[in-house]
């Protein structure tokens, strides 16, 4: 689950004063001004400050910005304060200048751990932290690879991704519940399109308090909870994918392909000590439910219904079906049609942001990329029950 962190106030606003009124649409080149604004923050009613470039910017005076932190702001006019140019291009923050911002932020207790592409900052201890940054790293490595393998040579991240790492899941669902709201305050973690941050709890730490305090006994705690462990894969996937020139933040990404993607990354390894192995391996779970869920169907439809909107995952009697029924169509097109995936998902990578597709353009463009949907929807039952679940 990824949550775009504005949907309780900020689609809402996105709906009306985006799209009825029309917008200036500029795209983000990659030198452009910074601009330096005061705005009433939405969520805590404080004001604040930020530095950053304009993404979008409405005919009314309303901007979506992007601060050097790459979080992403939406202002109504209303509550824009003030705005100035800077007299510097924008250009988000290195390791070291987001490392101070995050512990700036949360506080003393909280330190931070940089890799190559991500800095975690944890008010727990380091060997847990560490693990979890090798871990990133392997996924965006493997990542990488299996799309320049299918033909589309995405790029690396191009500023540090950021992940905070909670002690204990008291305090992760205390900080989620304010972030990003209750349905992600009892997850494992989750990755926010607002903010550009996964954030997580260390899952190392047994029922005593204790934590883990090398390598080895992380490994062998983790290994415990494998589906915890394929939950911070499925979000730093997330995270990935928004990064790397997939998908593009507040764009029209349907909700089926950006999680089925995550799912095709995420399966559980028992067999691994860190409870995860690789992309790709067959999600047994998810093959079980979807089987589950084909068997009661009576008639074809479902499909088209996942494809035109995200209803299905919004109502809590389907969402599980529709999490399903995503990774099975993911994995059949990984499997059987990636070169047209992959066309499919350049095309997707080039919306524009805040603009949000009609049922009826989802369909056409799926059925552009790979043909009737009903004969997709046939074709990727057929796929399920060939594959073999050990």
């Amino acid at each position: 689950m990824f949550t775009i962190g504005e949907s309780r106030c900020g689609r809402a606003w996105i709906t009306l004063a985006w799209l009825t009124i029309g917008a200036a649409w500029h795209g983000a080149d990659a030198a452009e001004p910074a601009i330096r604004v005061r705005f009433l923050d939405d969520r805590s009613k404080d004001e604040r400050e930020a530095e950053g470039r304009v993404l979008v910017e409405a005919v009314d005076g309303g901007i979506l910005l992007e601060d050097q932190q790459r979080r992403l702001w939406s202002i109504t006019p209303e509550r824009l304060k003030s705005r100035e140019e800077s007299q510097r291009e924008y250009a988000p923050l290195d390791a070291a200048g987001l490392a101070t911002a995050l512990q700036e932020e949360l506080g003393p207790g909280f330190k931070t751990t940089r890799t190559a592409h991500y800095v975690l900052c944890t008010d727990g201890p380091s060997a847990y932290t560490e693990w979890v940054g090798t871990l990133f790293e392997r996924l965006l490595r493997a990542f990488l690879l299996i799309w320049k393998q299918a033909g589309w040579e995405l790029t690396a991240p191009d500023a540090p991704l950021p992940a905070l790492v909670f002690r204990n899941q008291e305090q992760y669902a205390a900080y989620a519940l304010r972030d990003a709201g209750p349905e992600v305050a009892d997850k494992a973690g989750y990755y926010s399109m607002r903010t550009n941050r996964i954030v997580l709890y260390d899952l190392a730490m047994n029922e005593a308090g204790d934590a883990a305090t090398n390598a080895d006994q992380v490994e062998r705690r983790v290994a415990a909870a494998p589906v915890n462990v394929a939950t911070i894969v499925h979000e730093a996937t997330h995270q990935i994918a928004f990064n790397c020139g997939m998908h593009t933040r507040y764009a029209d990404t349907p909700m089926w392909l950006a999680e089925g993607l995550a799912m095709y990354c995420e399966t559980p390894d028992l067999r691994s000590g860190s409870g995860w192995r690789t992309i790709g391996k067959l999600n047994v779970s998810r093959l079980r439910r979807y089987r589950e869920f084909s068997a009661d169907r009576r008639e074809a439809g479902s499909l088209r219904t996942l494809i035109q909107d995200e209803a299905s995952f919004r109502n809590p009697e389907t969402m599980l079906d529709a999490y399903a029924e995503s990774w099975a169509l993911v994995d059949y097109l990984m499997r059987e049609r990636r070169a047209e995936l992959v066309t499919y998902l350049q095309r997707i990578a080039k919306k524009p942001r805040l603009r949000w597709e009609s049922p009826d353009v989802r369909i056409a463009e799926f059925a552009d990329a790979f043909g009737p949907v009903d004969s997709v929807e046939a074709d990727c039952a057929a796929h399920a029950r060939r594959l073999r679940a050990r």
